[in-house]
């Protein structure tokens, strides 16, 4: 009794499957049009995703690389010098110090802007301030950690200023927050969108083979029998639509870095530009399918109602 069940659904899956191909290739082009919408709905968040993960890895990238630097005022002792430096080193999201004193600094600005060096030349005193460079631990680098912990350092008597690039980490911080919800929101009404196309793409075929329906009905088919071919059909039309979508992405993101390699910038070419990770085109193409079932059940359950 068992191994019969078994056959006869096995049966019934393997016509629902035959159904859908069916269904596919007589709506040709209707289908190819639900899946072109699909692949165009799923492209555009893709990329958003790709652009998204790239310019997170890009602050991650920098955070890793950055240092905070804090200014020391002129005529310190050198008691109160090692006392600076003992305090923040002791802080527990140093990593190491590196003391450059006013001599070194003028040397690095002469090295670094040689044009610039005759202006300096003419002046009595070195007007450059000595100052501590300051390496954060892995952990403490995100940008209200630093805005933190730079807060801390200028209340250290004989810390005159801390730069840490704090307006333009800080800046960049919120525009990656606003891209991220408003990727989420894009994403919601594309999502809603595609699966309201879907929904109107499966009640056109239905509406086609309702005379069909009707006489599956009458000799006793099941409403899950009937909408199984309809479910699978907007399975495929979401997995295909998510895989020309990354397909598509895969290009554009190669024709992309082709074109970095040949810049002459060398600040384009040290922009890491990496395609999504692998769970990231499961969930994709999943994401597709799921959303070619939901249009097929939100148009089925309201036809098919009994």
């Amino acid at each position: 009794m068992e191994s019969s069940l078994i056959e006869v659904t096995f049966r019934q899956f393997l016509y629902s499957i035959k159904k859908a191909f069916q269904n596919f290739k007589h709506f040709f082009v209707l289908n190819f049009i639900t899946i072109g919408i699909i692949s165009l709905s799923l492209l555009v968040l893709s990329t958003f995703l790709l652009v998204f993960l790239n310019l997170q890895n890009l602050l991650d990238k920098w955070e890793n690389q950055l240092q905070v630097t804090a200014y020391l005022t002129d005529n310190l002792t050198s008691e109160s010098l090692s006392l600076i430096k003992k305090k923040i080193s002791s802080l527990p999201e140093v990593k190491n110090i590196s003391f450059i004193s006013k001599e070194e600094a003028l040397r690095f600005f002469k090295d670094k802007f040689p044009e610039q060096a005759n202006a300096l030349g003419g002046l009595k005193e070195n007007p450059l301030p000595a100052s501590i460079d300051i390496q954060l631990k892995d952990g403490y680098r995100n940008p209200d950690q630093i805005r933190n912990f730079a807060n801390r350092i200028k209340g250290i008597p004989g810390v005159d200023e801390v730069e840490y690039g704090q307006s333009w980490i800080e800046g960049y911080a919120k525009f990656l927050s606003f891209l991220k919800s408003t990727g989420l929101a894009v994403g919601v009404v594309i999502l809603l969108a595609t699966v309201f196309i879907i929904s109107n793409t499966i009640k056109l075929t239905v509406y086609a083979r309702k005379d069909e329906i009707e006489i599956i009905r009458l000799v006793g088919g099941t409403n899950l029998f009937i909408k199984s071919p309809f479910f699978i059909e907007g399975i495929i039309q979401g997995f295909s639509g998510g895989l020309i979508a990354l397909i598509i992405l895969f290009i554009c993101h190669r024709f992309f870095i082709n074109w970095i390699s040949q810049a002459s910038h060398p600040l384009f070419q040290s922009i890491p530009i990496s395609f999504l990770p692998s769970h990231y085109l499961i969930i994709i193409i999943g994401g597709g399918m799921v959303t070619g079932f939901l249009g097929s059940f939100f148009s089925l359950d309201r036809y098919l109602k009994t």
